[in-house]
Order: structure tokens, then C-alpha cells, then sequence
């Protein structure tokens, strides 16, 4: 997956090893690491979407959509959501890959 708006913020670094370290094909192991992201990715904009205004729905998606790596994201959400919105993202980002961690581990 590209570089998106919020990569610096979650740190998938604990899940990525343990992808690593699994005994399987590495087609296996891209496909894991790809699901890893989908879920990150499907939870961090349902949050956002949840927080932001609909009049403000299509602006956004359009964003993410045209330019998913552009900081200017965060200035959006700042100014449309709150001023810490990374905050709330850093803290759905622990918790989805929290729940990815536990559905991993035996």
C-alpha cells in the first residue's frame, strides 16, 4: 500500500515482524501484510468518517482518493473534526492492531 496521510502516526512495526516470522510463502506473508493494511486503512476512515460532518464526506474521500499521502489531510481533519484529531487516530490505530495482534497470536 502507498504512503498514506496517517503512516506516521500507527506503528505497524510489531505486527510486521510477527508476519515475518510466520513459516509460510512469501506470496502468503505479502498477502497478510496487504489484510494488515486493508483493515488499518478501513478503520481509520470509518473513524474519520464518523467524526466528520457529512457535508464534508465527499471533500475528504475525494482527498484520500486523489492524494492519499498528502499532509494536508491532517490540516483538513484539524480544521474539521479537532485540533487533535491524530490523537484519535493514533488511539483507533492501537486498538485495530491490538485486535489484528490477538486474532494472530495463539
Amino acid at each position: 500500500m502507498p504512503i498514506l496521510f496517517y503512516d506516521h502516526l500507527i506503528s505497524k512495526t510489531e505486527v510486521k515482524i510477527l508476519i515475518e516470522e510466520l513459516e509460510e510463502a512469501e506470496n502468503l506473508r505479502h498477502k497478510l501484510h496487504q489484510l494488515v493494511d486493508d483493515v488499518i486503512y478501513q478503520g481509520i476512515i470509518h473513524l474519520l468518517l464518523q467524526k466528520l460532518d457529512q457535508k464534508k464526506h465527499q471533500i475528504f474521500l475525494e482527498m484520500v482518493h486523489d492524494r492519499p499521502y498528502d499532509t494536508e489531510i491532517i490540516i483538513f481533519l484539524r480544521e474539521h473534526i479537532h485540533p487533535d484529531i491524530e490523537d484519535d487516530i493514533r488511539k483507533e490505530g492501537k486498538n485495530l492492531l491490538g485486535a489484528i495482534l490477538k486474532d494472530m497470536l495463539p
